[in-house]
């Protein structure tokens, strides 16, 4: 495994946000995650210290309720920082679980030290304030559709985003993913069937 073209990774996917970082103020160690799919990086009920970059692959951040119902956040695709927030800055155990849709690899390093290396050097921070702005965002998109589009839509809405998933993904989790049960899910790709066939 080639460490430093991993870290260039994280360097170039910083580099877009902001130019000007000096990365040689970044000498922290790091952590290689190789992942099979259905693997987890971060289990909910997890104390996760860690910060981590995915460099590749597919990632699906999920929660299960006391009665065991599974519902689908969000997912995301490499290149981006993953992790939970709660569980690195607060020290508290992680809401969700994060596993890997495909095989995955990821470089982590210590929170604590991350950010301590990162506040050394402010095109930096400004380069990790912009990702969570555009991570904030996306939150906000989702948020909308989910309580301004139909269910149909809001199917339309993943098959844009996420094309290579139709397919792949289970019908389960993509259900969860757009707020919907698999039934209802099943009844939408059987109108949209009968439509295309129909025209």
């Amino acid at each position: 495994m080639d460490r430093h073209y991993l870290k260039q990774q994280l360097m170039d996917f910083f580099n877009q946000y902001q130019p000007g970082i000096n990365w040689r103020l970044l000498t922290l160690s790091f952590e290689v995650h190789s992942l099979h799919q259905g693997e987890c990086l971060v289990h909910q009920g997890d104390y996760s210290s860690k910060v981590f970059f995915l460099n590749k692959g597919l990632l699906r951040y999920y929660s299960l309720s006391d009665s065991g119902k599974e519902y689908t956040q969000t997912l995301a695709k490499a290149p981006r920082m993953v992790g939970s927030t709660r569980a690195m800055v607060s020290e508290q155990p992680s809401l969700f679980s994060i596993e890997a849709l495909e095989p995955c690899l990821a470089i982590s390093f210590s929170w604590k030290l991350f950010y301590q290396q990162m506040s050394q050097d402010l095109a930096f921070m400004q380069a990790y304030a912009k990702f969570m702005e555009s991570i904030f965002i996306n939150k906000e998109m989702k948020e909308h559709r989910m309580a301004s589009h139909s269910a149909t839509q809001r199917y339309l809405d993943f098959c844009c985003d996420f094309p290579e998933l139709q397919q792949s993904l289970p019908q389960q989790q993509i259900a969860s993913y757009i707020g919907i049960t698999p039934v209802a899910l099943s009844r939408i790709r059987a109108k949209l069937k009968q439509s295309m066939t129909s025209d």
